[in-house]
């Protein structure tokens, strides 16, 4: 028999046992190569500037690249091992490790052409499949599907290089090892020996860290210290780990006090503890691929489940716009006598009036500028909009805001000059102490708060949006006093009316109103098309500012966050879906790799009468153990750092509601992967059963 006719039939007679790593890199192929066509397509290149999908999908790819060099390298790594005996089988038949190494090399040089060719196809056919799910939510950028030579290149290239590193690293693998240590690789299974002190050790510590992560994050504890809170989140990486690793010996002693119990499940602690070091890299890296995909779709999908309730609280006002010394100039009753004529009753129609100075804040002897154009309102403007009796001596300020955060804070120690933007350099003032600052500010006047002097205040005063050159939100409200001497010494420009409008708003209603203001404005029809407040043209400047001003429509923000949030939902689902689909994977290699062990097993427990209903169950409960223990873990922990990024939101249980129902469909989905395996590992053992 000749090496090539060897290598032929142990191709076509183990056709089964490469299924798996064709999949893999079918799957890895079409991935690269749908992500590709994202990044090359000239409709999204079009839309650079105006849209953040570009840097989305652009993030989105480094994170695929990451995610296929480690599952490409698991899944080669994991057969390699699981071949231990047919590799020492050869060696003892005379093989050679370069002839082996030979017959991996033409095994794989079949696998990759085949696995690049029907990765292709795959991705060009669900890629095609993506771009119409995306367009459902991409209403007014629509993408179109391209086919092109840079995202073939990308792909294929990738690919190459991750197969290509791998198969360098089975030579040097097979070259090392002697040929017991080949025969004996698949049945390698580490001792079960571990430290229940460390297990408890480490309970403590991720306990302790996952209490007062949130709290410094919130800014309650150690003033919000950067790398506490990294120690932190280092601990409950690494503690799970730990945890996993003395979680079966912990089990094991607390059954050993219910001996009805741990009798009836002696075997599969045994078992269990026998393929110690083996099931705990497995299964915590099987819990990290869940708590990744449970947070990454988890987040995008109560952020867009939310968007609706989000715009609500942030837009209290259905329109909104900016009034200049030279732009956007209609009064109370124009507006009013304007949209009555085209059936809208306004609820509200009031205009707050403004001055914009920069801003300078002290952090800890640091002085910033915190904003060269913050909103400064006069104490009884504040108070006859919105109803108020807010009362401020000349030394006292009222920080305001419309955003609602759980997050601690207290203004700092404050200081306003009377100035334009345009005497405003970032890299001249910032980090400066206070003696440099006045100094710098020499020959303006300035008014000073401290920060005993300035409170705090959430309420829905204005619309959370960017427009008219600056994001609004928030304002220091100031006496009447110091109001009119700031105001006094700025320029025209500097002093703006923001005009809100509450009503049975249409969009027939909002169109009249922009035609008026264009009229008004002197605009033609080609200006204020575009319906994003942040689309400023970068080359013509003045273009981009009269853009700006365009008035904000409370429905248009939330077709823009729908559209945005939805296309990032949308992307992190199809990542989160690769986690899944990973775990999935690791745990077959898993269950694959332990067959050859658990036909022994099984022969040997036959020997001593046990019955093939009793060897049916100590496989499904092992295989559950296996299957979801790091599914619970992993959603545990998903929910867990959801809950910590989002823990400074006031609808944090809204949002932690719409992620558990995100976390409900991975355990209905991990139930039925369950089942699935184990009737597949049920007919691998075969007659061992």
């Amino acid at each position: 028999m000749t090496f090539s006719s060897i290598v032929r039939k142990n191709l076509f007679y183990n056709i089964k046992k490469y299924v798996s790593l064709y999949f893999v890199n079918t799957l890895i192929v079409a991935i690269l190569f749908m992500f590709g066509s994202l990044l090359y397509n000239s409709d999204i290149m079009r839309q650079v500037g105006e849209t953040t999908l570009y840097e989305i999908v652009s993030l989105a790819l480094i994170g695929v690249v990451l995610f296929s060099i480690v599952f490409i390298t698991y899944s080669n790594v994991s057969f390699l091992k699981y071949r231990g005996k047919e590799f020492g089988m050869y060696m003892t038949f005379g093989m050679t490790t370069k002839n082996i190494i030979k017959m991996l090399f033409l095994e794989n040089v079949v696998i990759v052409a085949i696995s690049l060719v029907s990765g292709l196809i795959l991705g060009g056919v669900f890629g095609n499949l993506f771009y119409m799910g995306l367009n459902q939510i991409l209403h007014e950028n629509p993408i179109g599907f391209e086919l092109n030579g840079q995202s073939l290149l990308l792909s294929s290239g990738i690919f190459l290089v991750i197969f290509g590193c791998n198969f360098i690293f089975n030579m040097l693998y097979i070259r090392k090892i002697s040929i017991s240590e080949v025969f004996q690789a698949s049945s390698k299974k580490g001792i079960g020996k571990s430290s229940i002190v460390l297990g408890i050790v480490a309970s403590i510590l991720f306990t302790v860290s996952a209490i007062l992560l949130p709290k410094i994050l919130l800014g309650g504890l150690f003033n919000g210290n950067s790398n506490v809170v990294g120690i932190l989140v280092t601990l409950t990486f690494v503690c799970p780990y730990v945890i996993i690793g003395t979680l079966i010996v912990v089990i094991k002693a607390v059954l050993k006090r219910f001996k009805r119990t741990y009798n009836n499940n002696l075997i599969v602690m045994s078992n269990l503890s026998h393929r110690f070091i083996s099931y705990k890299t497995t299964l915590y890296l099987v819990t990290l691929l869940i708590a990744g995909a449970l947070f990454f779709i988890g987040m995008t999908y109560s952020m867009y489940a939310t968007s609706k309730d989000e715009n609500d609280r942030e837009t209290p006002f259905d329109v909104m716009f900016v009034e200049t010394n030279h732009f956007n100039q209609l009064d109370d009753h124009e507006v009013e006598n304007l949209l009555i004529g085209k059936g809208i009753t306004l609820n509200q129609n009031s205009t707050l009036e403004f001055v914009e100075i920069p801003e300078f804040r002290d952090y800890k002897g640091n002085w910033v500028l915190w904003d060269t154009v913050s909103m400064i309102i006069s104490k009884s403007h504040f108070n006859g909009y919105m109803g108020t009796k807010v009362d401020l001596s000349p030394n006292q300020a009222l920080f305001v805001r419309t955003y609602e955060e759980k997050q601690k804070f207290e203004m700092p120690d404050t200081i306003l000059p009377v100035m334009s933007s345009d005497q405003i350099e970032d890299k001249l003032w910032n980090h400066m102490s206070k003696e440099e600052l006045l100094q710098a500010l020499d020959g303006y006047p300035i008014t000073e708060y401290k920060s005993e002097n300035i409170s705090e205040a959430n309420e829905p005063f204005i619309n959370y949006v960017r427009t008219a050159g600056k994001y609004f939100g928030q304002a220091l409200v100031v006496d009447d006093t110091v109001y009119e001497q700031i105001k006094s010494g700025v320029s025209e420009e500097q002093v703006k009316k923001v005009h809100l409008l509450k009503g049975n708003f249409n969009e027939e209603g909002f169109h009249t109103l922009v035609n008026a203001l264009q009229e008004r404005n002197g605009l033609d029809s080609s200006y204020w098309n575009n319906y994003t407040q942040s689309a400023v043209d970068s080359v013509d400047v003045e273009r981009g500012e009269l853009e700006d001003l365009k008035p904000v429509y409370k429905v248009e923000l939330l077709e823009g966050k729908l559209e945005s949030k939805g296309t990032i939902f949308f992307i992190m689902l199809f990542l989160g879906a690769l986690f899944v689909i990973a775990s999935g994977v690791v745990l077959f290699h898993k269950v694959l790799s332990d067959i050859d062990e658990q036909k022994e097993s099984m022969l040997s427990l036959k020997r001593i009468g046990v019955t093939s209903v009793e060897l049916k169950k100590i496989v499904s409960k092992e295989l559950a153990i296996v299957f979801f223990l790091p599914t619970v873990l992993g959603l545990g922990l998903g929910l867990y750092y959801f809950y910590t990024v989002f823990s400074n939101q006031t609808i944090i249980l809204q949002l932690l509601g719409q992620a558990g129902l995100v976390a409900l469909l991975f355990l209905v989905l991990q139930i039925a992967f369950y089942f699935s395996s184990r009737r597949k590992y049920f007919s691998e053992l075969g007659k061992y059963l």
